[in-house]
């Protein structure tokens, strides 16, 4: 950005005396800083390997498993296509050490969890795969702790102590803000 700024600088300089170059430089420079910000995002749409089909970006393969194993868990689908966006971007062979897939499963911790369902570890790399075996995870820690998504959420990213400062002040990380802040908006998108 500070680029942008010493450019348009030089510019104005050579432009002053002339009626509406400056006007010229301005947007010119304001569509090429647009542009800069703007081309990662790009790129990681580009990345997905699902076509968008919803005006929210959830690439419609991903959306239909959020549905229908939100409806088999009786878990909101929002819910879990927002986690998958803040755990892997809705690339579903992403992997984060012992975390694999969409949801970012771990499979060592759910090994057993995996196997019930006649996964394999390499098997969350499947989308559905991947969804069922956080559902089944997600709805359990649900009958667990209620309908409250912040200790829920909490548990599933792993953060114990986010439990008791929720219970304490009302605390929510980072993860769980994010995840609670897209969910509602793709529920307004999808007008429930």
């Amino acid at each position: 950005m500070y680029e942008v700024i010493k450019l348009f600088k030089a510019a104005m300089g050579k432009a002053r005396g002339k009626p509406g170059a400056a006007k010229t430089i301005f947007l010119m420079l304001l569509g090429i800083s647009a542009g800069l910000l703007f081309q990662p995002i790009c790129s990681e749409a580009k990345s997905l390997n699902s076509t968008i089909q919803y005006e929210d970006g959830i690439p419609s393969e991903i959306k239909e498993i959020c549905d229908e194993i939100g409806e088999q868990f009786d878990i909101c689908p929002e819910i879990l296509e927002a986690m998958a966006y803040n755990e892997s971007r809705f690339i579903p062979d992403v992997t984060n050490k012992k975390c694999y897939g969409l949801m970012q499963v771990n499979v060592k911790i759910h090994a057993d969890r995996i196997e019930k369902y006649g996964y394999t570890a390499e098997d969350m790399f499947d989308p559905y795969k991947n969804m069922t075996v956080a559902a089944d995870y997600l709805a359990e820690l649900y009958e667990t702790y209620g309908d409250e998504n912040p200790i829920v959420l909490s548990v599933y990213s792993g953060n114990w102590d986010a439990v008791s400062k929720y219970k304490e002040t009302g605390y929510l990380t980072p993860y769980v803000e994010e995840v609670l802040t897209r969910s509602a908006q793709y529920e307004r998108l999808h007008k429930k």
